[in-house]
């Protein structure tokens, strides 16, 4: 569920003449950070679906060195049939560079070589760690080959195997659209079948274009695997729906540091997105993932009047239901001093979000959203927001009241941003909701270039017998671009 403050967010960029952070040098000391952000209607791995056929909502934040050397995290909402986990959270690190071995190459050959641990949130035994070797090159203007050896160490429950990955794409001239053909070819050779299934081959072909700042892909997926892979045994995945049958699967995304042109888009409009990673996605004071981590991130196009939509995903895990939260959003936001009557601009928000689940379809609802905000002073912002929740959905979401505020210090005193909200929940229906509660939280942040760092502790008046509304500290690293 939403932020709630999120709204606020796209009503700045609304009425703000928007500087990406991309435009930005966030480069220090040889190091360069950068973050990614995608929404895709099904999670492809070596061709078997990770969501159980359900969308998903990914991202990265990345650290490069001039010389060559990068860590990074990557995540992704994941579903497991019967397995407890919600998402996927990979580490690696590594060193790439490139050479044309002294001129004996007429273009440049790009190696990569690394170390990558597969984190799954509550299920820890999942987890496993491979060695990668990678080389790639562009023989030709605009055509790109790559191929990837992974290796699976025997450090964990179970071998998880080898992989080989060879990959290539050709973008075309303007002329013809500047799309992009993707093409990749896998086998996965699983050596230990009694847990990982057959091996198999997969394969992928596609078509790519940057379109206003955004990357948006149609690709088909499919393996030679006759079964879903390990499915008769329960195994990794469980269940017994198929996940390695062909599909076709479409992903929208972005990179900080990318393509964010809008010039593609009618005059007027901007685009925009974010990718977040927190300890605990808190919603009005309740964690929405058993107190576990989350990946989330969005998608927003605005116009110059005001007017703007959007998207904005996040994984989640209610009992023993775990997968993506899709919530759709649109408004109109405008700043006025009414003529010269206020000293300062009052910003104005108005308009209708919808949560959808997937995999948990009889928990969506619908609100519709009032707000304004405030900087009566310099470095302060008040803002305060009323959600009404429509009577369309069974149970009736309710209504919520929102106040927060922050204060960002002087330089002198470190820039850090001190913040603080409470907000009151309505329930409405509390047979199925639960009784009206306050929530609040209390925290600091710091802009670190691109990108915002949070710590906060949170918690709510509600008692009872599970804890996902206790008090906690929650640390969250984010970016928009």
């Amino acid at each position: 569920m939403k932020k709630t403050n999120l709204s606020v967010a796209i009503a700045l960029l609304a009425t703000s003449s928007v500087s990406f952070a991309t435009d930005e040098d966030n480069s220090f000391y040889g190091f360069t950070p950068s973050a990614s952000a995608a929404l895709t209607t099904d999670y492809m791995w070596r061709g078997v679906s990770q969501t159980n056929n359900d969308p998903a909502i990914q991202g990265s934040f990345d650290l490069a060195h001039e010389s060559g050397a990068y860590v990074g995290v990557w995540g992704s909402n994941v579903e497991f049939g019967d397995q407890n986990t919600s998402m996927e959270l990979d580490i690696y690190g590594g060193f790439a560079n490139e050479t044309d071995f002294g001129g004996v190459l007429p273009f440049a050959f790009g190696y990569d070589a690394g170390v990558l641990r597969y984190e799954y949130t509550a299920s820890p035994d999942l987890g496993f760690t491979e060695l990668y070797f990678g080389g790639s090159i562009s023989p030709i203007e605009n055509f790109n080959f790559s191929t990837y050896y992974y290796y699976g160490l025997k450090i964990d429950h179970t071998r998880p195997g080898e992989y080989t990955d060879i990959s290539a794409d050709y973008t075309l001239p303007d002329e013809l659209g500047g799309i992009t053909i993707l093409a990749h070819a896998g086998y996965y050779n699983q050596k230990d079948t009694s847990v990982w299934g057959d091996d198999y081959w997969d394969w992928k072909i596609g078509v790519a274009k940057d379109i206003g700042g955004f990357n948006f892909e149609v690709a088909y997926f499919d393996t030679d695997n006759a079964g879903d892979p390990v499915s008769a045994a329960g195994g990794i995945y469980g269940g017994s729906q198929s996940r390695n049958d062909g599909r076709i699967v479409a992903t929208i995304s972005r990179s900080l540091g990318g393509n964010s042109s809008s010039a593609m888009l009618p005059d007027g409009f901007t685009t925009s997105a974010s990718v977040a990673l927190t300890t605990d996605y808190i919603w009005r004071g309740v964690s929405q993932t058993n107190n576990e981590p989350a990946i989330q991130g969005s998608f927003d196009i605005a116009h110059e009047s005001g007017a703007y939509i959007g998207v904005w995903a996040s994984s989640y895990e209610f009992k023993n239901q775990s997968s993506m939260e899709l919530d759709l959003y649109a408004g109109f936001s405008r700043e006025t001093n009414f003529g010269g009557a206020l000293p300062f601009a009052l910003t104005y928000d108005m308009g209708i979000l919808h949560y959808e689940y997937t995999s948990a379809s009889d928990a969506n609802f619908t609100e519709l959203y009032f707000g304004s905000s405030i900087s009566p002073v310099e470095n302060l912002n008040v803002s305060a927001y009323y959600y009404y929740g429509l009577k369309i959905d069974t149970p009736r979401a309710g209504e919520y009241t929102d106040m927060s505020v922050d204060y960002t210090l002087p330089e002198s005193l470190g820039s850090i941003i001190l913040l603080g909200h409470a907000g009151y929940y309505n329930q409405k229906d509390t047979a199925n909701l639960g009784d009206d509660y306050w929530d609040w939280k209390a925290g600091i942040a710091r802009d670190f270039g691109a990108f915002n760092a949070e710590v906060a502790y949170t918690e709510t008046d509600q008692s009872s017998d599970s804890n996902i509304q206790d008090g906690r500290a929650v640390a969250t690293l984010s970016t928009t671009f």
